[in-house]
């Protein structure tokens, strides 16, 4: 069997390296899209839930001790 020499020159390695790059990079910016939407997400939900817990432990019944004079 006869071995065929392929060399590959630097311009074709340049080429499929920047192409390479190219497809991470648009795949990046794609999911960091979703990430930033995620993490809005669940910071209102954060505030939502603390002015929940807030606005409910102020409605606690307390006691109230009144404390008549007679003048």
């Amino acid at each position: 069997m006869k071995q065929l020499e392929q060399r590959v020159t630097r311009d074709e390695l340049q080429t499929q390296l920047l192409l390479f790059q190219e497809d991470i990079q648009s795949k990046v910016t794609d999911k960091s899209e979703q990430i930033r939407l995620i993490k809005i997400g669940v910071a209102v939900m954060a505030l939502l839930t603390a002015f929940m817990v807030g606005r409910r432990s102020g409605k606690k019944n307390r006691s109230i001790i009144e404390i008549f004079s007679d003048k």
